[in-house]
């Protein structure tokens, strides 16, 4: 008899839920259970150095742009110095050839005017063919070495913006060292430990929207036609009791199978429309891979 009492407890523990969900579909409205989700962001880190401090820790808040690390910026700021001392100097010469164009210009005008007068002169046969040959070839090398100097120039223009970009560069690495919170949120996973040698690319922390979580039940057809967008949704716990409000966010747009985790094999084959339903919650009661049952009011 205890045993046969045994097994009827037993079944009938598998059953409640199942008469609960039946009960709920039928009478409330679109009912479906999932597991509590949250948006989250894993931050990377995109130089490389040394984890000279870490400032925050599991289950710290943190709000957008708080700073996470500091990375040894040791190399960089030499690197930085050079680059810059590089730009003075390229810009010191750039000075300096800029003098000797304005003084090639105006060698140049003095000999393009001797040129022209003693081209006159030697149409009026006042002056030797020998006097213009010379007069023409000074003509000819100062306006070579005027433009030399102006190629000079440009040359020396195009270093220093490649200077300029080089900075930029080790200037970018530099804020880099200091990696910064994307979003607010709570840090749910720290990935580096002070001392530790980063590489780009190496997770630094996961961060974790908390204060509003979400949850993804799956609808059939006849259900699903009457669900919108904004609609009001109740989410509770598989401990009973408190009661949460959710909305719906996001309905699906074509039919997929019923996820694997679905116990039975029946209902993994069939087909069904996916709803998200956002849920607040601002105390923190709600966690990451907590099973929930939704019901969506119908319309």
């Amino acid at each position: 008899m205890r045993y046969l009492t045994n097994r009827f407890g037993l079944l009938l523990f598998v059953l409640l839920p199942i008469v609960f969900a039946g009960c709920a579909e039928n009478e409330n409205g679109a009912a479906g259970s999932g597991l509590i989700e949250t948006d989250e962001a894993i931050v990377s880190a995109e130089t490389a150095g040394r984890v000279m401090q870490r400032y925050f820790d599991e289950g710290i808040a943190l709000s957008a742009g708080d700073t996470l690390l500091m990375i040894d910026t040791t190399r960089l700021a030499l690197q930085l110095d050079a680059a810059r001392a590089g730009r003075s100097a390229a810009e010191a010469q750039l000075n300096t050839e800029k003098v000797q164009l304005a003084q090639a210009k105006e060698t140049e005008q003095f000999a393009e005017k001797e040129f022209n007068r003693i081209n006159k002169l030697l149409a009026s046969g006042t002056t030797s063919q020998q006097k213009f040959d010379q007069v023409q070839h000074e003509y000819n090398s100062a306006v070579n070495a005027r433009r030399t100097i102006d190629a000079q120039i440009v040359s020396i223009k195009a270093e220093i913006e490649k200077i300029e970009a080089q900075i930029a560069g080790i200037e970018r690495e530099l804020r880099d060292c200091f990696p910064i919170a994307p979003s607010r949120g709570t840090v749910t996973e720290k990935y580096v430990d002070p001392g530790e040698l980063l590489s780009p690319g190496k997770p630094i922390a996961r961060i974790a929207r908390l204060d509003t979580v979400w949850v993804k039940v799956y609808l059939s057809a006849g259900k699903f036609a009457h669900i919108k967008n904004g609609q009001h949704a109740t989410v509770n716990t598989e401990s009973g009791g408190q009661t949460f409000d959710g909305t719906a966010i996001w309905t699906s747009s074509e039919a997929e199978f019923t996820p694997k985790n679905v116990q039975t094999e029946d209902s993994r084959a069939d087909l069904v429309y996916a709803v998200k339903v956002s849920i607040p919650n601002p105390d923190g009661v709600l966690k990451i891979g907590m099973p929930v049952f939704v019901t969506l009011e119908l319309q």
